[in-house]
């Protein structure tokens, strides 16, 4: 018979000796894992990793396949002893689904040897400014993916969801055609709700619709934004109160994690948004409450958390998180508190702007509706609006974007023009870019931001679009 090796951990005895598949991590979970020769015995440490007590050290001799389970330890070192000197074994840390790297080490009584596992190599994802100051003209494919289509059924089918607001699918074509009007990034809006089960967890036809089309951004060069959109604001699970948080935490942490673990190895031209215009249970579009705003905190630290600890190019990926309700009153952006990172230079703060709204929009009960624009009063509330947001960005040390603006079609496509470049013309001064809200409309309804045409991929008032382009960072 073979004889059994007596492998024990120091502080407690040994636990069932089973076997295990061998996995190796491209990028490991755990890390600062190194391993010291002693007499017989192998002494392993390791760093703590966040949110875990337990650790499990598996072993086995190099020339085997199997692995074989030593033990538990809620500690981040352990003995491993009964080994024979001279023979070489491998060894690594597990955790739930974290794992360290392999280190291959001999014991010895004549010599002590230390082997280190490699920190995981950076991910190299350029900073949040970086990329702000490439992003140029920006657009959003608003009304699509984000239709909150709740008369769906069930098992509705994934065009049915994407079709729901009246626009037809995102093609190739469309996106080729984003990208030829010159714009450099794409906020593509998400509702996840809708095909996620009670606990989070993504329809996979789901993601993989969003990622084909994010595919195509990205083949076309330009930056692009995926985030939780309509699962906020008026109609949302999402609240910015501590009831819904306490419910909807653990759903929402899920859905990133979804999110995050499909896309953890794309690069730095992939951008993930917390969440879109959360409001409070009162729908309070301009609440400065402080109670409103530390539960916006809240949500979008556990958005941080989640991403990062999915590991691969996520442990950099840039990050956009935005103001209560991402609105831009002055108040609500001095009131804006970022959550803490990781890593230093990956977060973006956002906003959303669509002042003055006499002009922008073509109902607006609480104020003149008008088809000009250009006054004085109108070049300085727009001058005002993106010094604050700057200075704020500033003070906090992160990179601003406008998320949201634009006008609706009154046909007044040079009143349009002049406003928007404008708008982006200061925002470029300040470092800031500029996202152009697109929902697709363009008939007798009230909703009319339709730049781009959907089917032709063909841009419908060049004006707008040429101002948009040649006044951006």
């Amino acid at each position: 018979m073979k004889k059994l090796l007596s492998v024990l951990f120091a502080l407690f005895m040994l636990c069932s000796c089973g076997i295990i598949e061998t996995a190796f991590a491209a990028d490991p979970g755990i890390t600062g894992f190194k391993a010291t020769s002693g007499d017989k015995k192998i002494s392993l440490s390791w760093s703590e990793l966040d949110g875990t007590d337990k650790y499990t050290v598996n072993w086995k001799r190099s020339e085997s396949s199997a692995w074989k389970t030593a033990g538990t330890t809620k500690k981040t070192s352990a003995n491993v002893t009964g080994l024979s000197n001279g023979v070489s074994y491998d060894f690594k840390i597990t955790s739930g689904s974290e794992t360290s790297a392999v280190l291959t080490i001999s014991p010895s009584a004549d010599r002590k040897t230390t082997v280190k596992a490699p920190e995981p190599e950076k991910t190299s994802i350029e900073t949040a400014k970086e990329a702000v100051s490439k992003m140029g003209a920006g657009y959003n494919i608003g009304n699509t993916f984000d239709s909150a289509a709740s008369w769906l059924p069930s098992n509705a089918s994934v065009k049915q969801h994407e079709t729901a607001w009246g626009n037809p699918q995102v093609t190739k074509k469309f996106v080729e055609g984003i990208a030829k009007a010159g714009f450099k990034s794409v906020r593509l809006p998400v509702t996840w709700g809708y095909n996620a089960d009670s606990k989070g967890n993504v329809r996979k036809e789901w993601l993989d619709r969003v990622q084909e089309v994010v595919d195509w951004i990205i083949d076309n060069d330009m930056y692009v934004i995926i985030n939780v959109h309509h699962d906020t604001g008026t109609d949302g699970w999402i609240h910015a109160s501590e009831s819904s948080y306490k419910n909807s935490k653990d759903r929402f942490a899920n859905i990133w994690k979804c999110i995050a673990e499909r896309f953890k190895d794309y690069g730095e031209k992939l951008i993930f948004e917390c969440f879109n215009e959360s409001l409070n249970d009162a729908n309070d579009w301009g609440s400065t409450k402080k109670e409103d705003a530390d539960v916006i905190l809240k949500y979008e630290q556990l958005f941080v958390d989640t991403v990062r600890k999915t590991g691969g190019k996520n442990a950099e990926r840039n990050l956009v998180v935005s103001t209560y309700a991402a609105s831009s009153g002055t108040g609500v952006i001095n009131a804006f508190r970022i959550p803490d990172d990781a890593v230093d230079g990956h977060m973006i703060m956002e906003v959303h702007n669509y002042d003055p709204a006499g002009f922008v929009r073509n109902v607006a009960p609480w104020t003149t509706v008008r088809k000009t624009w250009g006054t004085e009063q109108d070049k300085r509330d727009i001058d005002n609006f993106m010094k604050t947001l700057s200075d704020k960005a500033a003070k906090l040390g992160i990179p601003a974007i406008v998320g949201e603006f634009g006008s609706e079609n009154k046909n007044n496509e040079s009143d349009r023009a002049a406003h928007a470049a404008y708008f982006v013309k200061a925002a470029a001064a300040k470092g800031i870019a500029v996202f152009w809200w697109d929902n697709g409309y363009l008939g007798n309804d009230n909703e009319q931001f339709k730049l781009i045409d959907r089917n032709t991929g063909e841009v419908v008032f060049p004006k707008v679009a040429k101002a948009l382009v040649d006044n951006a960072l």
